[in-house]
């Protein structure tokens, strides 16, 4: 039996994805190696195959909740803050988070973090060390959240929020009152989200979503 076109196409597009995007030469695209972050009395420091560490105080009454690395790109959640590291700039980059704020699922990938709270979705470029949030409506809520390689994507009851590497800034494709999301499936370069009515792609370099036909 043939393939049909649509699904021929998905793959085609998530294994080219990943061999055009891997950089040659680098552990930190399998996740070791490159940043290392350690929590300490006081203050959090990262550390970089660049060499020493960089360090972030923390505020008073501030602590740490969690913390971690993959590759260039170093996480750290506290009572106060959510804290990005970047390897490429050795910088760290904070945003505040809300009295009434909790963080709930995030994705720590090579060059990226997303990551979502009861308010809003925020993303980090390690490559730019800039954070990028959007607001949740009062009755979104996030049901997945996905990345793989430089790029990544929350599903909420409401719509898809693409986030990238590369272009930065949330893509945002919204559902119709009777579509459901089916699957999610993942490449180093793109994300492809099936639902009930249609199959939609964002690339990591694209500007946008694209409708899989």
């Amino acid at each position: 039996m043939h393939r049909p076109l649509a699904a021929r196409f998905i793959v085609a597009a998530l294994s080219t994805a990943s061999l055009l995007s891997a950089p040659t030469g680098s552990p930190a695209q399998g996740g070791g190696g490159q940043v290392t972050v350690t929590p300490t009395p006081g203050k959090v420091i990262a550390w970089s195959a660049a060499g020493g560490g960089v360090e972030e105080s923390l505020q008073a009454g501030e602590f740490i909740v969690t913390s971690g690395s993959r590759g260039h790109t170093g996480f750290v959640h506290t009572s106060h803050r959510l804290l990005g590291f970047s390897a490429g700039l050795r910088q760290w980059r904070g945003v505040r988070l809300g009295v009434d704020e909790r963080l709930g699922r995030y994705q720590l990938q090579p060059f990226l973090i997303l990551a979502h709270t009861n308010q809003q979705v925020l993303g980090f470029q390690a490559t730019r060390g800039h954070w990028t949030s959007m607001a949740l409506g009062p009755n979104e809520t996030v049901s997945h959240l996905r990345g793989h390689g430089h790029v990544a994507v929350a599903i909420t009851n409401e719509r898809a929020l693409g986030f990238s590497t590369y272009t930065g800034g949330f893509f945002v494709i919204a559902w119709t009152p009777q579509e459901r999301v089916l699957s999610v499936d993942e490449g180093q370069n793109a994300m492809v989200v099936r639902t009930s009515t249609r199959t939609v792609m964002l690339q990591s370099q694209s500007n946008g979503w694209t409708e899989v036909r």
